[in-house]
């Protein structure tokens, strides 16, 4: 679900860096919990740049409270599909729980998380993924900041990824309003058995000793280009991410389109709006 929800990296992982750099009031209480609540309208769903053969668009809800004072999070999303076939269809829900760590403006930090997948539907590419455990670290200096992650993500088999990414933070206040860009680029590498465990409808495949093979090699995946730019205004935050992404090491099966991956470049912009409530010790 990484990509397809690569979003709620954002809101998971950064929100807490996005909200401090959003803020340029001096706290004077210490915050209790904050709380979360919008929705994400997703253009393009992929996953590492594989997608599915109805190039679905999708809709999706979520809400995210995080308790402050310890770090721990836990989040909910709904997927509702859009393609030629059917509109605001519900495809299913991913759960998130996390502990988040370190510094929010400079140096070291990062979080570790678990998510749960509940599907209602086989055609996004990567369904037969049923849970996946994590973690992203970043490091924050004053002219380029690092992130880098790492997964399992659990079928019949077990996927692991690693990415490596560096972006940068240009800010701009002008009264209440806040303005913020952050050019990202990632590469992400990782296997595939996500590909072999099931096909379109869902059925449990035996592939071949090749196949497996192919699946199984740990490569590069995709190469991501991205600019999100945030607007903040009190507890409203409104981002548009414009993103480019290019898939490689794409598995084609000969004589198998159903073990075969579909892969394009994609070029496309999720929209967020968020809504922000916190609560602080009285």
């Amino acid at each position: 679900m990484k990509k397809i929800f690569f979003t709620l990296l954002s809101i998971c992982l950064f929100s807490s860096v996005v909200m401090a750099q959003t803020d340029t009031t001096k706290k004077i209480k210490e915050s209790i919990a904050t709380f979360l609540s919008g929705v994400i309208y997703a253009p393009e769903l992929h996953y590492y740049g594989r997608t599915d053969s109805l190039k679905s668009s999708a809709v999706l809800p979520t809400v995210y409270i995080q308790f402050d004072s310890i770090g721990i999070y836990i989040s909910a999303t709904s997927v509702f599909l859009n393609d030629k076939t059917q509109t605001m269809t519900y495809a299913g829900t991913i759960t998130e729980a996390g502990y988040k760590f370190g510094h929010k403006i400079k140096g070291f930090g990062g979080s570790i998380y678990a998510n749960k997948f509940f599907y209602n539907t086989t055609q996004l590419p990567q369904s037969a993924l049923q849970e996946q455990a994590g973690i992203n670290l970043y490091y924050l200096t004053k002219y380029i900041n690092f992130t880098a992650s790492a997964s399992a993500a659990f079928s019949n088999k077990t996927d692991g990824f690693v990415g490596l990414g560096i972006n940068h933070t240009f800010k701009k206040v002008k009264g209440k309003n806040i303005f913020l860009a952050i050019p990202t680029f990632i590469a992400n590498a990782g296997s595939q058995n996500f590909t072999t465990a099931k096909n379109t409808s869902g059925t449990i495949l035996t592939p071949s000793q090749e196949e497996t093979s192919n699946s199984s090699r740990f490569n590069m995946l995709d190469y991501e280009l991205s600019m999100p730019l945030i607007y903040a205004r009190n507890h409203l935050y409104v981002i548009v991410t414009p993103s480019y992404i290019l898939p490689v090491n794409v598995i084609s099966v000969p004589g198998h389109p159903e073990l075969s991956e579909t892969a394009k470049n994609l070029f496309y912009a999720n929209v967020t709006v968020l809504y922000s409530v916190k609560w602080f010790k009285k």
